[in-house]
């Protein structure tokens, strides 16, 4: 379990605090590129680690983050005018780029002091589109680290697809629930016949189904935590896991060579909601027509969303549209949306799980040390200014997490240094 005072220090995340400070060392997505689909569109709302925001795109095309409220009087800039290369308030006119400069200010008269005044701007944040996300960098402006080189983020539009969902509880019990590889052979069992394609390993059903405990080896890295889960493959092989936690919130989730690749991200909202970034790539070809239908309609895989929002149909006020007569033939849980499933076990442990209640096992290890490095991480950024490697050395992130077969006597050091875990440039 966690005491209180390391929880508290996990699950915040807003300004001021020891996880927020350090959250904010890192570019974070901070909404999707289709959330401005074009110069001039209406601008959106963003919130994001307890802060609020607007995001725009200009009318040539450029993506701008400013402060929420208007620099002036402090008018919410969201309704405002988004024309002629820049985002005019509606109070009084004045205009900000998507620096944050001051373009216009037709409330003054011609020759105030006002008017020369290089400190009146709207507060701006370094922002860049890439892997269908607009990431934002809160830290400080005049430092800004690279990209991280995460290999979707580099690949063409055809090669990936890009969504999100709300999950109302806080994102560290999302993370926790996409690290936990323990979880698949019950939480997501018996979806058949779609299992392979919801899964995207091939070997899982049959043997997660065969053996529920997998063993864990799991060891720090510089960008984040190697997550190896085996389990018994067969009389001369193991079935191994391999996932990727890249520091602080994503985690690319195992696949079988060749299939369409995963990753997840959990973005705080705030310390009580957060957005799951899913992504599925394919360095190699375009995804299919069929692939696509499948992640767009909703179904076994994604959980069906309120039509034109990101928030799913199935939530805790109608039980995430459970069906126990399905429950008692067909699904271990009875929900029938892989994605509603995680949502039904993270959400349900409230909006922030007291830690200090729990009992964990041999089946939590990459839990334990993902808190623990997380809780070190924002210390030492709290009290002595340091900043994980990762920030500054963006190649990090060049990963791939694998499912796959291997001889009995390879090692767990082997099997998780394995060459299918680095992408080939």
């Amino acid at each position: 379990m966690l005491n209180s005072a390391n929880n508290e220090i996990l699950t915040r995340v807003g300004p001021g605090t020891a996880m927020g400070g350090l959250f904010r060392q890192f570019w974070q997505p901070a909404l999707l590129c289709e959330e401005l689909p074009a110069p001039d569109c209406p601008p959106v709302r963003v919130r994001l680690m307890g802060e609020n925001f607007v995001a725009f795109r200009d009318s040539s095309g450029k993506v701008g983050l400013l402060d929420a409220h208007c620099p002036h009087r402090l008018a919410e800039l969201f309704f405002g005018r988004n024309e002629e290369g820049g985002l005019r308030c509606v109070y009084h006119g004045w205009k900000f780029s998507v620096t944050g400069e001051l373009l216009d200010m037709p409330s003054e008269p011609a020759g105030s002091p006002m008017r020369c005044n290089p400190n009146i701007r709207a507060k701006a944040y370094s922002v860049h589109e890439a892997g269908g996300i607009v990431w934002a960098y809160l830290g400080p402006q005049e430092c800004v680290p690279p990209l991280p080189q995460m290999e979707f983020m580099s690949l063409p539009a055809q090669n990936f697809y890009t969504s999100k969902c709300l999950m109302k509880c806080n994102y560290q019990q999302a993370l926790e629930g996409s690290i936990d590889t323990a979880h698949l052979t019950f939480l997501h069992r018996s979806i058949a016949p779609m299992e392979k394609d919801v899964f995207n390993v091939g070997h899982l059903q049959e043997y997660g189904d065969a053996d529920g405990a997998p063993r864990f080896f799991c060891e720090d890295t510089d960008y984040g935590m190697r997550i190896s889960a085996r389990r018994d493959g067969g009389e001369d092989t193991f079935y191994w896991r391999i996932t990727q936690w890249l520091m602080p919130t994503a985690v690319l989730v195992p696949t079988a060579e060749g299939l369409v690749c995963r990753a997840n991200l959990f973005i705080p909202i705030d310390d009580e909601n957060c957005w799951w970034y899913r992504i599925r790539y394919h360095a190699g070809r375009p995804l299919s027509n069929d692939e696509l239908a499948e992640y767009k309609g909703g179904g076994l895989d994604y959980a069906k969303l309120v039509s034109g929002t990101y928030i799913p149909e199935g939530n805790r006020a109608n039980d995430y549209l459970m069906d126990r007569t399905l429950q008692k033939s067909g699904s271990f849980t009875g929900v029938l949306s892989a994605q509603l499933q995680d949502l039904v076990v993270q959400e349900s442990q409230g909006a922030i799980a007291d830690r200090t209640k729990e009992h964990l096992g041999s089946s939590d290890t990459a839990i334990v040390k993902c808190r623990r490095r997380l809780i070190e991480s924002a210390k030492k950024f709290a009290t002595e200014g340091t900043i994980p490697a990762a920030v500054s050395r963006a190649d990090l992130y060049k990963r791939r997490a694998v499912a796959m077969l291997l001889p009995k006597e390879m090692t767990a050091e082997q099997a998780g240094t394995h060459p299918a875990t680095v992408p080939s440039a």
